[in-house]
């Protein structure tokens, strides 16, 4: 039972150490490091292997240059001897024995770095000195021996084959060892050549390719073809890679969610003060109206009575505009454009605003009577509302407020602009590029949102138009507002 129990947990030590292999060797990291210490060890090899050659060819090229050198003694040796019995100078003989001597003594050298050098083949050099030794000796007879010639003869002939054969084997060793040094370095180019294809291979498969199938997967989520990158988990680096982007993007998604529900309760709440700034003013201009008719009611004539009863019904209506946009959750519903005096429109403003607008303001108007515009009058007398009423509260005490119209022609064709100028405080630099922003006022705190000039900058884009406005510090605003032609209805009248 007990070796059972060995038994089990052995094999699950061996299984569990299997497993860590595999996973380590699936990690990228591992791979490279992998990698490395293969390319390190080969390196070390190919390193050693050259070192090893590099050592052989020095050892080749030393015995050559022993050789060669042992070689020239014996053919100086034989130079001499010839040339004392051409000339018969004991002096050539002398030197002759010296280098045949400095020969046999190389030769011996030799032998202990070659041992594969035959006795026989040694004792040829020496006993060529030993005959040059002898001839030597002969010179005091009163005749040289011929047969002390001819094995002076043989012997150095031998010799001298002797050092010719060396010479051609040193010269065979040192080609074989720069031919093997040579093919060395081949095999060291072409496996690096293969290591680095290998490499290339491996790095393709291990990371540019789960780069490219990343990059595709990304492409489909930012085009919306999908929500989060699908892939098997290898457990390697690139699966943890797909696993974060795969939480941030779960993270970013919630994060929309938010924002777009924060967004929707902006909106519903810029809409909602717009609305509640909106209906300020024809509630403004009814309680006025309510207001004369109950003070002067008994001293008014009919006409007149009759004329702000109008008014009150008008301002009922704009005000029922104004709910019926916010039901339709935007206030950009159709317009129903037909074609107005602005002289008539622009009087019809200034009524409206005449509680408003206080007695030390004078309001000109340079407007010839036959300007007219195409315009959804209720809406777009909100924007000349907002306009006047703006320019009158920039004037703190007196001043003036022009408003100009005149008809031309626009790039999208014919229109109609208006000009209104204050010669209030007037502002400057980057506050000027802003006052039709949502909620930018440069009024105190609680005198005013900052929705009126956003919301007549909005119905004058729903017309087609533009608005801009040019303001100097204590110069006063100009405030230019363009409405081209298109867009009319059935019933408008050509202009």
């Amino acid at each position: 039972m007990k070796s059972m129990h060995l038994h089990t947990v052995s094999y699950c030590n061996r299984r569990y150490f299997r497993m860590q292999q595999m996973k380590l060797f699936r990690s990228l990291h591992s791979k490279i490091l992998f990698g490395y210490a293969v390319v390190g060890l080969l390196f070390v090899v190919f390193v050693g292997t050259s070192i090893i050659q590099f050592r052989v060819l020095k050892d080749e090229l030393n015995r050559r240059q022993g050789i060669v050198s042992f070689f020239d003694l014996l053919r100086d040796a034989r130079r001499l001897e010839k040339n004392f019995l051409l000339y018969k100078k004991e002096a050539d003989l002398h030197e002759a024995v010296e280098q045949a001597n400095k020969a046999t003594q190389l030769l011996e050298a030799l032998l202990r770095k070659q041992p594969e050098l035959s006795a026989e083949e040694v004792g040829s050099v020496a006993t060529y000195r030993d005959r040059l030794l002898d001839f030597q000796s002969a010179l005091s007879a009163p005749g040289l021996s011929a047969e002390i010639l001819k094995e002076t003869f043989v012997a150095g002939s031998s010799a001298l084959r002797l050092g010719e054969r060396l010479d051609d084997d040193a010269q065979r060793r040192v080609d074989e060892a720069i031919r093997h040094h040579e093919i060395n370095l081949q095999r060291i180019i072409w496996v690096m050549l293969a290591l680095g294809l290998l490499v290339g291979i491996l790095v393709t498969r291990s990371v540019v390719r789960p780069l490219r199938e990343l990059e595709r997967s990304l492409q489909k989520i930012a085009k919306g073809e999908a929500g989060r990158i699908e892939g098997e988990d290898s457990g390697d680096e690139m699966a943890s890679l797909t696993r974060s982007i795969n939480d941030t993007l779960h993270e970013l998604e919630a994060r929309q969610s938010t924002m777009a529900r924060s967004s929707r309760l902006m909106a519903l709440g810029t809409m909602l003060s717009g609305v509640a700034h909106e209906l300020n003013n024809p509630l403004s201009n009814i309680s006025s109206s309510c207001q004369i008719l109950q003070e002067e009611m008994n001293e008014l004539p009919d006409e007149q009575i009759r004329t702000l009863l109008g008014q009150i019904d008008d301002q009922v209506m704009r005000s029922q505009r104004i709910v019926s946009a916010l039901l339709n959750n935007s206030g950009s519903g159709s317009l129903e454009r037909r074609s107005q005096n602005v002289l008539l429109l622009l009087d019809e403003t200034l009524t409206l605003l005449r509680n408003q607008i206080p007695a030390s303001i004078v309001v000109k108007l340079e407007v010839a009577k036959d300007v007219v515009v195409v315009i959804d009058r209720t809406r777009f007398q909100q924007v000349l509302i907002n306009v006047i009423k703006n320019a009158a509260e920039a004037i703190h005490s007196e001043g003036n407020i022009v408003l100009r119209a005149w008809r031309e022609e626009f790039p999208e064709g014919r229109g109609t602009t208006f000009e209104i100028e204050d010669d209030g405080e007037g502002i400057a630099g980057e506050p000027a590029l802003r006052i039709f922003d949502p909620f930018y006022t440069t009024k105190p705190t609680g005198k005013g949102i900052g929705l009126g000039l956003f919301v007549a900058s909005e119905i004058v884009t729903q017309h087609g138009g533009t608005i801009a406005a040019e303001s100097v510090v204590s110069g006063g605003t100009r405030i230019w507002i363009h409405v081209p032609d298109e867009g009319k209805t059935s019933g408008e009248s050509d202009v």
